[in-house]
């Protein structure tokens, strides 16, 4: 479940070159290390279809478009919860410090609730029990934000499609109070 994480989180964040180029290597790790059923390998593989013709560039503008500028379908988990509020800052805070004990140092300068971050983090955690646990607690936020993201027809719905069904496969419930 861990390289699900991982490649849900590589597609989730900022287009770049490399993750362009390899967009069909990540069907075949899929399949190779059979990490998603095939529901959720046809929710992938309807994405990199998106994402696969596409040059860098028009990828990139139609990222910005989608996520910078709503915040329906912003990707910071918080800002779904607390808006602008002093909680926000305190619920960082938290989560930066849940980094910080497990030893994950990210390698991005954005901020602690960015989902491709956070899915990076579930995805190098050696307890699976735990990587469910926290993909629990945040089932509520994935949830609205794939519903914002269906209403725009976006691809990237299907990505958080593959999130909200590792939940429910593995019997996960989403938490009454959505706080990491």
């Amino acid at each position: 479940m861990q390289n699900s994480y991982k490649i849900v989180s590589l597609l989730l964040d900022y287009p770049d070159e490399e993750v362009k180029n390899n967009l069909h290597r990540l069907l075949e790790i899929v399949d190779e290390d059979n990490l998603l059923d095939d529901d959720q390998k046809a929710e992938l593989t309807t994405f990199i279809n998106y994402a696969s013709p596409l040059t860098l560039n028009e990828w990139q503008m139609q990222y910005v478009q989608l996520f910078d500028f709503s915040t329906k379908t912003n990707l910071y988990l918080f800002d779904h919860v607390y808006g602008d509020s002093r909680e926000r800052g305190q619920a960082m805070i938290d989560l930066t410090e849940m980094y910080v004990k497990s030893g994950f140092v990210p390698c991005s300068n954005e901020l602690p609730d960015y989902l491709p971050l956070f899915l990076e983090y579930l995805s190098l955690l050696t307890n699976e029990e735990e990587g469910r646990q926290l993909l629990q607690r945040i089932a509520p936020i994935v949830e609205n934000m794939k519903q914002s993201l269906e209403k725009r027809e976006s691809p990237y719905g299907n990505l958080l499609q593959i999130l909200c069904s590792l939940n429910e496969k593995k019997g996960g419930r989403a938490c009454p109070h959505p706080i990491i």
